[in-house]
């Protein structure tokens, strides 16, 4: 493939300004990326070329199978919950996309992100941002040469980013749990060890807070919901993450009965709660929401007052970014802490 002159990159740039496909095309060719790629056989070897001892592996995801050469060194993270796995494994990314409605101001991409909610403290340096999950910039991505990048990637933009390198997808919560992801991932990092610990620490602490909680567990009934406006409510079940969390810790989630379908994610009107027995209420602000503002928009809503839980002051409203979105053993770290620090009472808390 014949390196293009300056003005004919600069024309096909321009030529390109309504279709990211092209851009990542003249991109390519400037960095001199010679050869067709294929979706997912991306071949970038990490060690040296001359390094006749460098294995490469297939990494098999719902896309395909993505071959990933060496130690990949340089990792692109797509998303929050790509993040909390990579921080579990002791890996700083060099870039990432945080989602559109979790932003701490207004960054730029390819400026450094300065504020990331819930895992920025662990992180040593602050990743270049790439725009968010919804619409990362493959052009900053691509500038940024990763030696992976992974998350939970739109289909449509699959076929670009393997362009770019090793791209590997991780699936939502409703088809792989997050420790299936890690241990896919620690493969294709080479700390399958760090993986497994990962694992059975997560396991270790689900065991310890659950000690500590059965004398509540045995008497209380949890109604997890989701709410980004008083018209937008839905029950969250054991078959979500956040459900799936408090169902190991040994609590029993609140549903409708019976269900038409089997669903993680119920929709319900606020009319509706008061039909539902229980004496606990776990509110996640979900959407554009703040916990403060849907914290507010409860206590002024006469029927949301008037429902046992409230009435002895067992509503506890926490962040859906949490919660819901990150997904990996540090947000479950965070979220059993919070658990404990909301349930139980101080002299239970102290011995901890």
């Amino acid at each position: 493939m014949t390196e293009p002159t300056a003005q004919a990159i600069k024309r096909g740039e321009l030529q390109a300004k309504g279709s990211t496909r092209l851009l990542l095309l003249a991109t390519l060719a400037v960095f001199s990326i010679s050869g067709c790629i294929a979706p997912g056989e991306h071949k970038r070897v990490i060690h040296s070329p001359a390094d006749s001892n460098t294995v490469c592996q297939g990494i098999q995801h719902r896309s395909g199978i993505t071959k990933v050469c060496g130690q990949p060194l340089d990792v692109v993270a797509l998303d929050p919950h790509a993040l909390d796995l990579l921080l579990a494994l002791g890996i700083q990314p060099i870039g990432y996309a945080e989602d559109r409605r979790a932003l701490v101001g207004s960054p730029t991409s390819g400026k450094p992100t300065i504020q990331i909610k819930y895992l920025g403290d662990r992180l040593t340096r602050p990743p270049i941002h790439v725009g968010t999950w919804q619409s990362p910039s493959l052009e900053t991505i691509l500038k940024l040469k990763p030696d992976l990048i992974l998350g939970r990637i739109q289909p449509s933009l699959y076929a670009n980013l393997t362009q770019i390198a090793p791209t590997l997808p991780l699936a939502t919560s409703d088809q792989e749990r997050w420790q299936d992801s890690l241990l896919k991932l620690g493969k294709a990092m080479n700390r399958e060890a760090r993986a497994q610990a990962t694992i059975a620490q997560h396991q270790q602490q689900i065991a310890i807070t659950r000690t500590d909680l059965k004398p509540l567990t045995q008497q209380t009934k949890i109604l997890l919901l989701s709410v980004s406006a008083m018209n937008q409510i839905q029950i969250f079940t054991d078959d979500t993450y956040a459900g799936g969390l408090l169902k190991e810790l040994g609590f029993q989630l609140v549903v409708p009965e019976p269900l038409p379908v089997q669903q993680s994610e119920i929709n319900i009107s606020l009319e509706t709660l008061p039909q539902l027995q229980t004496d606990t209420i776990i509110v996640m602000a979900s959407g554009n929401s703040s916990v403060e503002s849907v914290s507010k928009a409860w206590w002024n809503n006469a029927i949301l007052r008037s429902l046992p839980a409230s009435q002895t002051q067992r509503v506890y409203f926490v962040d859906y970014q949490l919660w819901s979105r990150i997904e990996g053993p540090v947000s479950a770290e965070l979220i059993l802490k919070q658990i404990r620090s909301l349930l139980l009472s101080p002299t239970i808390e102290t011995k901890v």
